[in-house]
Order: structure tokens, then C-alpha cells, then sequence
């Protein structure tokens, strides 16, 4: 039998033990003593407001320990708002040697958050049930979803200080809802906004205020890819990081829910929202009216006319 273990950073419960089907999580000082929790991460600094990830696995199935722990840590932020951390991962082997797992992207920790991550009690099955649907869903292996699921997690993982432009989260999270809603190159930033409202259409969302959230945030994201100047967001729409946060996680739960396998997403996309000929004629025409030379817009009208 192996055990796991991984450090858990910036939780919050009034239960000293969570019970899930097959891990729980543990307050250093209940399972075990601060001195032994500080043995078992080495190279970490528990705190007795941190809890522990403990799960027992097969010989067989200790290959999968590492992809597992990942998994759990992404169930988590589907499941919940709020930063969440697992770190310095800790297999134990049957004959009680343990190894750590290298730093990476994904297990880190920073100390400046916006919100705790809370769970009690009275979630863990709802928390059970919520993984077992979506682990049985076809999407989980797609090749959108590998993209998007790693993306959201490096993005969870970074420091949000809007006060000192720290707010590359932001600019994960957009990529993550590209690679979701929009396989097109095109008109990227309204295909994103009208499929997003369009696929949440269910969840009873406020339809303008969801459309004008995407559109600042998207801007945000605009702003910091190609050096511009942060200052004009800082006391409105970065206030909104937690909305923002909520409605990424939706689109990924129920992408995962009701996108076709394969190719076929792309047309199911096509369905929800596409940019007519009106659109994309006054784009060519605004493009063609941005030309300088004249010569240059001669030459670009007879290329039109002889397609005609």
C-alpha cells in the first residue's frame, strides 16, 4: 500500500477532519502533531491553520499518484470559489521510505490571496457526487479540455495584487476560455462573449452584465499582452475578479457537460453564436478605408472586383 500526502494552503473549515469517498483532508494537529506534519513536509512550513491531503492507493495504481493529486486539486476549484493550494506532494511506500514530488506549476503557493477557499462537513458528498459526474464525462480526455484545464490551473495559482498590477491570472483565465469558446481566429473577443452567455443561458445569468464582464476583462487581458497601462482598471473591474472567477468555472462545467465529442464541437459552437456577412463586410470595409496609399487601395479594390 502507498500513502500520499500533500500540504493544503489557504482552507478553511470548522471541521478538523473532511471526510471524502476516498482521501481526506486533515488539520495539522488532529491526525498528527505539528512537529510530525513539519517531518513529513521538509522542505514546507506547516501551520496549524493548514490541512494535509492524505489518500492510501494499491501498489498497482501508484503510478497515477501524481496525475491523481492534480486532479483532485482541479476538482477543487471547480467545485468552489476561492485560492486553494496543494504543495510539495509527499508518496510513501510500503516500507515507509517517502519521496517528494518536483516543484511545478501547478503545486505552488502564494501568501497574497483574495478569498479563502471554505468547505465543511456537509459538502464532501455533494463534493463526491460533483466528481463523479464530471470523471465520467466524455470531454475530460478532449483536446480542448487538456488545454483549458491547465491554463485555469496555473491561473488559479498565481498571486492576485491588483494593487501592484499582479493580476496575470487574468490572461490564463481568457486562454482558457478561448480554448473553450472559440477554435476561430476571428472576431474573437464577441464570439467569446455571445457563445459564454449562450451556453450559461440555463444558469439564469444576467445576460448584459455577463457580456460587459467578459468584454472589461478581456480588455484587462488586451491591456497586459501588450503593455499598456493597468491604472484605468484598478478601481472598478479587477474589483470583480471573484465574479469573473465564478463565471470561468461554469463554462468549464458545463462545456464539459454538453460539448459533442470530436470535431463536432466546432459546429456546435457555430450554432450557439456566428458572425454574419453584415459583421464581417463592415470589417473588411473599415480595413479598407484604413489603408494610407492610394495606390495600395486601388490595387485592393481590383482584386475585389476580379473575385467578382
Amino acid at each position: 500500500m502507498h500513502k500520499c500526502f500533500v500540504l493544503v494552503k489557504n482552507l478553511r473549515s470548522n471541521s478538523r477532519i473532511l471526510k471524502f469517498s476516498d482521501f481526506k483532508l486533515w488539520k495539522v494537529g488532529s491526525d498528527r502533531s505539528l512537529k510530525e506534519t513539519q517531518q513529513l513536509f521538509p522542505k514546507r512550513y506547516p501551520l496549524y491553520e493548514d490541512y494535509v491531503f492524505e489518500k492510501s492507493y494499491e501498489d498497482k495504481d501508484s503510478e497515477r499518484i501524481p496525475f491523481d493529486i492534480e486532479d483532485t486539486l482541479l476538482l477543487f476549484r471547480l467545485f468552489g470559489t476561492g485560492d486553494i493550494f496543494f504543495t510539495n506532494p509527499q508518496i510513501e511506500d510500503p516500507n515507509g521510505d517517502r519521496y517528494g514530488q518536483a516543484t511545478y506549476p501547478v503545486m505552488v503557493y502564494n501568501n497574497v490571496t483574495h478569498s479563502k477557499y471554505r468547505i465543511e462537513t456537509n459538502d464532501c458528498q455533494r463534493f463526491d457526487t460533483f466528481v463523479s459526474n464530471l470523471l465520467s464525462m466524455p470531454n475530460w480526455s478532449s483536446h480542448w479540455f487538456k488545454i483549458a484545464r491547465r491554463f485555469f490551473l496555473y491561473g488559479g495559482g498565481k498571486e492576485y495584487n491588483p494593487i501592484h498590477n499582479l493580476v496575470d491570472r487574468v490572461v490564463d483565465y481568457m486562454i482558457v476560455l478561448e480554448a473553450i469558446l472559440v477554435p476561430e481566429k476571428d472576431f474573437v473577443g464577441r464570439r467569446l462573449r455571445e457563445r459564454a452567455v449562450s451556453l450559461l443561458i440555463a444558469h439564469k445569468i444576467n445576460p448584459d452584465d455577463t457580456k460587459r464582464l467578459l468584454r472589461d476583462f478581456y480588455n484587462v487581458r488586451s491591456t497586459i499582452v501588450h503593455g499598456g497601462d493597468m491604472s484605468v482598471f484598478k478601481n472598478n473591474v479587477l474589483n470583480r475578479i471573484i465574479d469573473f472567477e465564478t463565471i470561468v468555472r461554469k463554462i468549464i462545467i458545463e462545456a464539459l457537460r454538453v460539448f459533442p465529442n470530436g470535431n463536432e464541437r466546432r459546429v456546435y459552437l457555430k450554432r450557439h453564436f456566428d458572425i454574419c456577412d453584415k459583421d464581417r463586410s463592415l470589417k473588411v470595409y473599415n480595413d479598407f478605408c484604413s489603408i494610407k496609399k492610394e495606390a495600395e487601395k486601388a490595387n485592393c479594390r481590383d482584386l475585389i472586383l476580379k473575385r467578382f
